[in-house]
């Protein structure tokens, strides 16, 4: 798994692609914290070239461990996948994170991304 974390004035910003198990990347995770926290960038944009969805089982893992690691209400994710499968495929994410109260959500495209990081 390949992932690159870049800062621009809005947002953080996280490419990951090459994920081929179902194992959730909480390493992934941790390190987008510390640069979301060093770089005060608390909205993070993250766009994923995938083969595979993550199971629901590892939705739910990955999610429900946000918190652990030091995510905070503060934080909001947006994930975006190039391909519409894997958006659909990973909404069970959307419904975790509600239940978790934590701000992550799929999205179709950056710029419906965008919009709902922008907004309150």
């Amino acid at each position: 798994m390949k992932y690159e974390i870049q800062a621009d004035e809005e947002f953080l910003r996280v490419t990951l692609s090459g994920r081929e198990s179902d194992e959730p990347p909480s390493h992934v995770c941790k390190a987008v914290l510390a640069a979301s926290t060093k770089l005060k960038r608390p909205r993070i944009l993250i766009e994923l070239d995938q083969k595979t969805p993550l199971s629901p089982v590892s939705q739910y893992q990955l999610v429900s461990r946000l918190p652990d690691l030091g995510f905070s209400g503060d934080h909001r994710i947006a994930l975006v996948h190039r391909r519409e499968e894997l958006q659909r495929a990973n909404q069970f994410i959307d419904t975790v994170g509600a239940n978790r109260g934590v701000q992550i959500r799929n999205f179709p495209s950056a710029e419906a991304a965008k919009d709902w990081l922008r907004s309150q």
